[in-house]
């Protein structure tokens, strides 16, 4: 948990009011933590303010009203690490989403070209604000448009990506092409 929140020796001593170099021996398997010194830890360690940052995102993408995703990318390869509800039941391409899955083209071209914008600009490097990206996709012979934005996010260790697709009107598309000269929109800091 010190590692994961980057708190320092001194500052885990001070929370449970004990010396840095009793910290040092306890997480060296020195010593064994008294039961007082226990009961101090399981305190700390229920705090929700020492969650890692990544348990906190996936808890919010997973009880999101909204079709949302948390992605990961390892070796230029983007899979899902959480997806709401309402993303796995948006139906096609959406429904095809599974937690560590990969994204390949099973899940539409619509999609795979939106992940290879989002590795282009680098938003699993931090390198953008967000991307934003307006698409289309047949849904039971019918054309649906959509919106999606992609928000890179530090955990302390790693980019992910936050992922939030609504469905547009077609004016609404047409609008979005028109105002930025294309399909994508990328803001940087």
């Amino acid at each position: 948990m010190r590692l994961r929140s980057n708190m320092k020796q001194e500052d885990a001593a001070s929370r449970l009011r004990v010396s840095q170099s009793y910290i040092s021996r306890l997480e060296n398997g020195v010593i064994e933590p008294s039961p007082d010194i226990v009961s101090r830890l399981r305190e700390l360690l229920h705090n929700p303010v020492h969650r890692p940052l990544v348990d906190q995102l996936r808890a919010i993408v997973r009880h999101s009203p909204h079709a949302v995703a948390l992605l990961a990318c390892e070796n230029d390869r983007v899979s899902v690490v959480e997806a709401s509800a309402r993303f796995h039941n948006a139906g096609p391409p959406f429904a095809a989403y599974s937690p560590s899955m990969e994204i390949s083209d099973l899940l539409g071209k619509a999609v795979s070209d939106i992940v290879g914008e989002v590795l282009a600009c680098g938003a699993f490097e931090g390198e953008v604000a967000c991307m934003e990206r307006v698409w289309h996709a047949p849904v039971k012979n019918e054309m649906r448009y959509f919106h999606s934005v992609q928000t890179p996010v530090f955990t302390g260790f790693e980019w992910l990506v936050h992922s939030a697709t609504a469905a547009m009107s077609a004016a609404g598309y047409e609008a979005f092409l028109t105002r930025n000269g294309g399909p994508a929109l990328v803001h940087h800091f």
